[in-house]
């Protein structure tokens, strides 16, 4: 159901009492969903196996360097127009994507996820120019490299919460990866759609086990 329908979808979505999206409402109860496992776990459904996880970090890294190269030669103009997801930025899409990026390594260490979409406003509020930009965007890029040089193995079964419910750290990983890879697609689409000339975009089918949707915004 979609909550932005106007109508039976938004209807639905208050009589559960306005969960975060997506939820699943399963017998009355919604249940706040991250990953596909968490929707797997409340059906009683096999979740899909995940590809290892030095190969979800590496493709994690690989994704944001793709996103940098794109973000390098933009003007501000291109950085803060709205795009027709939902009127965002590009600005916008850069924190969003980024940020979970500096709250996985400390889910790993045991500090959780408190990933909240809501503040990237404030976050990006920060960046003014687009040397901020690149250089926030290059930052955490360098520090994820980092991380996965010095973490040795990344595969286990550690479990952290977050605002979503507790979740494998695999899954978050595995999330992020895909949530990086949707908002890239969309962002060279809208590029191209503005007639941006722009460099060889990461070949997103490069991905193990990737399935994004069809939609695009």
């Amino acid at each position: 159901m979609n909550v932005r329908d106007g109508a039976e979808g938004e209807r639905r979505w208050r009589d559960a009492g306005t969960p975060i999206v997506p939820s699943l409402v399963v017998d009355g109860e919604p249940l706040p969903i991250l990953h596909v496992s968490q929707l797997a776990a409340a059906l009683g459904l096999p979740a899909p196996q995940a590809p290892p996880g030095a190969r979800l970090a590496a493709d994690a890294a690989d994704l944001l360097r793709a996103w940098l190269d794109q973000l390098r030669p933009l003007p501000w103009a291109t950085l803060v127009a709205p795009t027709p997801s939902r009127g965002r930025s590009l600005r916008n899409l850069t924190v969003n994507v980024f940020h979970p990026f500096t709250l996985l390594p400390g889910a790993r260490a045991g500090a959780g996820f408190p990933w909240d979409p809501d503040e990237d406003g404030q976050r990006e509020e920060a960046l003014v120019t687009v040397d901020d930009v690149v250089a926030y965007a290059d930052g955490i890029h360098r520090s994820w490299s980092t991380f996965l040089a010095e973490a040795g193995e990344l595969d286990g079964d550690l479990v952290v919460p977050s605002p979503r419910g507790e979740i494998a750290w695999l899954d978050l990983l595995d999330h992020q990866r895909w949530h990086a890879a949707f908002h890239y697609r969309q962002l060279v689409t809208f590029l191209d759609a503005e007639h941006v000339l722009r460099p060889p975009a990461l070949p997103l089918s490069l991905l193990e086990g990737l399935d994004l949707p069809d939609e695009v915004f």
